[in-house]
């Protein structure tokens, strides 16, 4: 099955997916967002995703992070410390950055931004306005993602095969960088996303924040 055919209730379970690995990699979580993944919308959401095999490991290790024995205050003042580090150059030379460029070209701003820019402008799409963001950002490939998948429109396969080609790594290295579990879970599931057809029905909410 591609995902030309997926139904619209798939497709929509898709982009959310999509949508929340893009906030994972984009910000540290904010209090609310913890608080509805540990015992809210979230939760039932991560619960339906994890009834899926490819997915359960994954889950597994991110609902490990979540069940901390900590108050979701300091629950968070730890992801975000972790986040500053891994992601934002708070951890020097072991700074991870979630760029196409930094993985697939060896360094920052390379051709993978001209690209990105050229394909959003070809949808008819920018970024925002005071977006300190490259366009070659993991999260803004992974909204541009769901955008085309939502539209059925068949750039969305070359931009999956765009991601596999540079995400195996940056997730290996997310993976022996991160102490918290939440973020090496989060890669995890986005490398078993990537390469699964269908995604499981969601709850009554719709939401996970």
């Amino acid at each position: 099955m591609t995902v030309m055919t997926l139904p619209p209730a798939v497709l929509a379970d898709r982009a959310l997916l999509w949508h929340w690995l893009a906030e994972v990699f984009l910000a540290a979580p904010s209090a609310d967002a913890l608080a509805a993944l540990r015992d809210g919308a979230g939760r039932k959401w991560l619960a339906a995703l994890a009834t899926e095999p490819a997915f359960a490991a994954p889950v597994a290790e991110i609902g490990a992070a979540l069940a901390a024995p900590q108050e979701t205050a300091q629950l968070q003042t730890r992801l975000t410390i972790a986040f500053n580090g891994l992601f934002l150059g708070l951890g020097g030379k072991r700074t991870l950055a979630p760029n196409d460029s930094a993985w697939s070209e060896g360094g920052l701003f390379r051709a993978p931004v001209a690209e990105m820019t050229a394909l959003l402008a070809d949808c008819d799409l920018r970024l925002a306005e005071g977006c300190c963001e490259a366009p070659d950002h993991l999260s803004v490939e992974l909204m541009l993602l769901a955008h085309l998948e939502t539209h059925a429109d068949p750039r969305a396969g070359s931009l999956r095969d765009r991601l596999r080609l540079w995400l195996p790594g940056f997730c290996a290295a997310v993976r022996a960088e991160d102490r918290t579990g939440f973020f090496a879970g989060a890669a995890a599931l986005l490398l078993a996303a990537l390469d699964h057809d269908e995604l499981i029905p969601q709850p009554e909410e719709r939401t996970v924040k």
